[in-house]
């Protein structure tokens, strides 16, 4: 007995131009595999009616509390539960005949087509019979509090079936059935970087396809009371900036109204007025930028200008006359530098502070990372970075200069990971300063794994081979960076896997190694569909840096399944879990550096086992919606204070 009538059901929408044709073509495939179904273009009004009609409960609150895109998405559980039929959004290409899938069913799902740690259920297609008692469930957790809905976004539906009881009455559908591609995957074949073969063999059960062209209807989230302005030099490169850009997102996302301050943006008009970006305009007389901020640096010929390891902050504008502008409550300091914002201009700023260090600028007296120096103890001077035997030099200077000035400033430290929280509370400068440990976070519906085949494919890299990854800005000549250390654990490993082992380096042009295991430079990556399929090729990442805040290329690598090897006592140490999500090795040792790659690539079993593993910390822990939600905590802490 067939449960399912046999009624196809879509939301008119108003699309844009662009794609009106496309999403045409997209359900007249649904008609035409279907001849004997009923085919139901359901319009807002038709909708309000249906809700009006057979849910008056609902209709009141309906009218007075849902905006139209709300109403358009829930809308598909009330069509199917007074109706039944098949449910599917529009940018869903139907491939395949679904009369044999539906026989004997009576409510079924699907999973989304990400590899991930977890199983996360679909609505963009439904399947059921009339009154289907899940949908039941559904329609009076929304009627009980339609807030959950707002809350807890693509989750509610997740949340709601791990609540409900029968789950023998839920039939959830492989995605190879119902949309086998991820998003990234139709990128990939839309822009013909995948072979008509790997597709073949990728959609070879499914009777639909997902085009993710369909702008989801989401509710507009009021933003709190909470404002912050988030100062950052730089937006749209670089990894210190791409987690400010990121955590100024996040906050966004959960209803903070966050707008983000600038001297330099790499989005354009488009991407900076959708993001919420300003970018600061400096006067006539002030000097500002990178060049400008070097400028004191020429009277140290020893120290070499194209390492950027070292910021006076004597260049820059001042930001205050838009503290007062935007007024906010909370202002958030990031990356400031490359003449960005004066170290006095900083001591001015009459509000409360966040300050989310990204390096170990505001503990020294000019350098990001100190390394063995310990003078930034006691007041710097003599700087080995300036090649100084001078007491009184720039260092110096720049150092009491920031002490003078960070004793005005009401302000609390944010630190990503424990190691750079000890070097805060060990240092002179922020010494008694309340710190917490806040990590970077990672927006999970961008990084996730692409299928390994498919990812070797688009970059041409071997498919037979172990493929280790290293990548970093300026990867090869940043010595803090560690890449030194790496080529000697490879060539320890050479003789014996030289045949197996496969190395791809991005973050440097191509340049001649000392190394008989194969190599290949990818350059620098500011593309995102690479990025994330470079990630995905590999079977283990390798950041052997000697010093590092955070390590945003181990979160990176780990959203997308790949386990890393790193060092004890530096950033990645807090994301890493030994043995279980990659290998952390001793400090600065070559041959325990080894000793991790080679045990990480050892066996497929295990391998898998740590890809697994590692997709599941950083779900657990480094979404950005986690970390959005641990910053809004901190900010009403501060201001009850």
């Amino acid at each position: 007995m067939n449960n399912i009538p046999k009624i196809i059901h879509q939301i008119q929408e108003e699309t844009q131009p662009l794609f009106s044709d496309f999403f045409s073509n997209l359900s007249q495939s649904w008609v035409e595999n279907h001849p004997l179904w009923q085919y139901k273009l359901w319009s807002l009004h038709d909708i309000k009616e249906l809700i009006h009609c057979e849910f008056p409960h609902f209709a009141t609150f309906c009218d007075n509390n849902l905006n139209n895109k709300l109403l358009l998405e829930i809308s598909r559980y009330f069509i199917l539960y007074r109706e039944g039929g098949i449910f599917v959004d529009s940018d869903i290409e139907c491939i395949e005949p679904f009369d044999d899938i539906v026989k004997d069913k009576q409510c079924c799902f699907s999973y989304v087509p990400q590899l991930s740690s977890k199983k996360i259920i679909s609505d963009s297609l439904i399947i059921s019979k009339r009154e289907s008692l899940f949908l039941k469930f559904i329609i009076e957790r929304l009627d009980s509090n339609l807030n959950c809905l707002v809350e807890e976004g693509i989750s509610f539906l997740n949340k709601t079936y791990s609540l409900y009881d029968c789950k023998d009455e839920v039939e959830i559908i492989s995605s190879s059935i119902i949309n086998p591609c991820s998003p990234i995957e139709i990128e990939l074949l839309l822009n013909g970087k995948i072979s008509e073969n790997s597709i073949d063999n990728i959609i070879s059960e499914a009777h639909s396809i997902c085009y993710y062209l369909k702008e989801r209807a989401q509710s507009k989230r009021r933003m709190n009371s909470i404002d912050v302005l988030y100062l950052s030099s730089i937006v749209g490169q670089g990894g210190a900036f791409r987690a400010a850009h990121r955590i100024h997102l996040g906050l966004r996302a959960i209803g903070i109204d966050s707008k983000m301050l600038v001297l330099n943006s790499n989005l354009g008009e488009k991407g900076n007025l959708l993001d919420n970006i300003h970018v600061a305009i400096p006067s006539p007389q002030e000097k500002v930028g990178y060049h400008n901020d070097l400028e004191p640096l020429k009277q140290y010929p020893a120290y070499n200008m194209a390492s950027h390891t070292f910021a006076p902050a004597m260049a820059g504008t001042d930001v205050n006359r838009y503290i007062d502008i935007f007024n906010p409550k909370i202002v958030q300091i990031h990356w400031i530098n490359a003449g960005y914002i004066k170290i006095e201009d900083l001591g001015k700023i009459k509000k409360k502070i966040v300050w989310r260090l990204a390096d170990c600028w505001p503990l020294t007296g000019g350098c990001y990372y100190y390394g063995d120096c310990k003078r930034y103890l006691t007041g710097c001077g003599k700087c080995p970075k300036l090649g100084s035997e001078d007491m009184d030099d720039l260092s110096h200077e720049i150092w009491k200069r920031k002490e003078k000035a960070w004793k005005e400033m009401d302000m609390v430290i944010v630190v990503p990971t424990l190691w750079m929280k000890q070097c805060v509370e060990n240092s002179t400068l922020l010494k008694g300063r309340e710190v917490f440990v806040i990590p970077n976070g990672l927006d999970l519906d961008k990084f996730y794994p692409v299928r390994k085949e498919i990812a070797r494919e688009v970059l041409n890299i071997p498919s037979d081979k172990k493929v280790i990854l290293y990548g970093a800005t300026n990867a090869i000549n940043d010595m803090r960076k560690g890449f030194s250390l790496l080529l000697q654990a490879l060539q320890s490993l050479s003789d014996a896997y030289k045949n197996e082992y496969y190395l791809v380096i991005f973050g440097a042009e191509r340049q001649r190694l000392d190394l008989d295991i194969p190599f290949r430079f990818m350059g620098y990556v500011r593309d995102h569909q690479i990025l994330q399929a470079l990630y995905s090729a590999a079977d283990v990442m390798v950041v052997p840096s000697l010093e590092e805040a955070f390590g945003q290329t181990v979160t990176e690598a780990m959203a997308c399944a790949t386990p890393v090897v790193s060092f004890l006592e530096t950033g990645p140490e807090s994301i890493i879990e030994h043995k279980r999500t990659g290998y952390l090795a001793r400090y600065a040792d070559e041959k325990d550096l080894a000793a991790g790659i080679e045990w990480v690539l050892s066996s497929t079993k295990l391998n898998d086992e740590l890809s697994v593993n590692a997709r599941a910390r950083i779900e657990e822990s480094y979404d950005i919606r986690i970390i959005a939600k641990q910053y809004e905590k901190l900010y009403h802490q501060l201001l009850n204070s």
